[in-house]
């Protein structure tokens, strides 16, 4: 890549010095964008994909089945470690969404049945995955013979252990969201938004199956994936909260629900006030990390307005959770207007066309060598997630309709300031510290354009041009010259 980077530098200036193009130069600035430190919002959690990266959803005939190992997609391990040292060590993925189905709670294990052909993929995804069958009539007595824990170990063992490896080599810890998915009708007639006490058991059995076999519990627990195609309103929301939280801190957990995580963002309204009529607004502070939404349908000015404002008002971090195809504006628009902590497209990897469902595709020209390969929209993603890290705080910072900015305080005192430039251009971004700063840019024609570092003196202004609409991002180097090195800060709030 380095190789490939320096061939492209050394045609660009042979290009230049013929004078068949013209370089970026900075001139006379378009805008200056005021950086204003002292008013801060929302802290950065992390940037969130969906588990699932091509490991399972092969024909049964073609998954692998070996002694002790779990049972995957063979053209996935073929390229899992690339995968991963890819999300952790260049996208900045510091999140995943583990889904887990009620189907966990049944004395038969459908998922393992499905694993080993006796099912097939449309049986255990629309008929048994959301079979429950309740354990026992005590929701205070766990009885293990009625949990199956195939499916989430699948996921553990086949994504979750090897991204949480790759982050850890960089001195950052996975955030692991565990989210409950509950769509269509159960053939068991059994529902655990009917019993919210039967819910709070089903937490708590899966943060001790994670405890007690992996060594670590999950950082949140999403409540339920997209209420608003199930049973499950704010009001049950709130119920069953109110039953796993106490159950978790007495069982030496930290609660920490994501909620209510709607496919409509008005929605998010609606089911947020109902969840907090029935904890009252000391139960959201105690119990809820981040008050969720999705973006398929009504997003507004106004909701995204409400959902930073609340989420600020109680302490509490706000995140878009899913939106197929959702590109960098949508980012940028909710970082700057709901005060997202977290956000998340949809799915880490999968072997499909670019269709904006998933951060990397797998290029299986060669089938013996399956390679990741950004998405074309993630390229721009890439342009905050990378550098914008986990604990980073958001400052204000005001340009204008042509270079809009978000910019943050990185762990380690690090700005980062990216903008969103809506054409080509030059602006200067005035208050940053002094130090050195690295630029790099991403447009349609031009992917991950470094341009020359920059070092400013005290109260100097920093110059910075590009050449077409698209996303820059200023960020503070260290005297490594590593981008990654704030990473090695590790927040304590993540701690196990």
């Amino acid at each position: 890549m380095r190789a490939i980077r320096y061939l492209a530098s050394l045609t660009l200036l042979l290009l230049i010095l013929s004078g068949l193009i013209l370089p970026i130069a900075p001139s006379a600035a378009d805008a200056t964008i005021v950086l204003d430190p002292q008013t801060t919002y929302q802290t950065i959690t992390g940037w969130e994909a969906t588990a699932q990266s091509g490991q399972i959803a092969c024909s049964p005939a073609g998954f692998v089945h070996s002694p002790g190992n779990p049972v995957v997609c063979p053209d996935y391990l073929k390229y899992r470690g690339a995968l991963m040292n890819l999300a952790a060590g260049d996208l900045g993925i510091t999140r995943l969404r583990v889904e887990i189905n009620p189907a966990v709670e049944n004395p038969t294990d459908y998922f393992q049945r499905y694993m080993d052909g006796q099912l097939s993929e449309d049986d255990w995804v629309h008929t048994y995955a959301i079979q429950a069958v309740n354990d026992n009539n005590d929701p205070n007595s766990i009885n293990s013979a009625g949990f199956k824990w195939s499916m989430l170990d699948n996921t553990i063992e086949n994504v979750v252990l090897p991204l949480r490896e790759s982050l850890a080599t960089l001195g950052v810890k996975l955030f692991v969201n565990i989210c409950y998915v509950s769509f269509r009708t159960s053939p068991s007639g059994y529902y655990h938004w009917d019993h919210p006490a039967e819910y709070g058991e089903f937490v708590l059995a899966s943060y001790k199956h994670m405890q007690e076999k992996y060594g670590f519990a999950p950082d949140g627990w999403e409540v339920v994936l997209e209420p608003d195609n199930t049973a499950f309103n704010g009001a049950k929301m709130g119920q069953a909260i109110a039953a796993a939280g106490p159950l978790l801190e007495a069982n030496g957990f930290a609660p920490y629900f994501i909620a209510p995580s709607t496919t409509n963002a008005t929605n998010a309204q609606t089911y947020f006030n109902e969840i907090a009529a029935v904890i009252g607004a000391e139960g959201v502070r105690k119990y809820i990390g981040e008050l969720s939404y999705h973006r398929y349908a009504g997003v507004s000015d106004a909701v995204l307005q409400w959902i930073g404002s609340t989420s600020l008002s109680y302490g509490i971090g706000a995140g878009m959770l899913e939106h197929i195809g959702s590109g960098y504006e949508a980012l940028h628009q909710d970082l700057k207007v709901a005060n997202n902590s977290s956000w998340q497209q949809f799915t880490l990897a999968y072997p499909t066309d670019d269709n904006g469902a998933q951060y990397y595709t797998i290029d299986t020209s060669d089938p013996q060598n399956p390679k990741p390969q950004l998405g074309s929209g993630t390229k721009f993603l890439r342009q905050y997630f990378k550098f914008i890290r986990p604990g980073a705080v958001r400052i204000n910072a005001k340009g204008n309709a042509t270079f809009d900015p978000v910019a943050f305080i990185n762990p380690g005192h690090k700005y980062v300031v990216v903008v969103k430039a809506a054409s080509g251009g030059t602006f200067s971004v005035h208050d940053l510290p002094a130090g050195a700063y690295g630029l790099t840019y991403t447009t349609a024609a031009d992917y991950d354009i470094d341009l020359p570092n920059v070092t400013l003196s005290a109260g100097e202004d920093l110059t910075a041009s590009i050449p077409a609409a698209g996303v820059i991002s200023i960020y503070s180097t260290v005297p490594s010259g590593s981008r990654w090195m704030p990473l090695m800060l590790k927040r304590a709030a993540f701690a196990n």
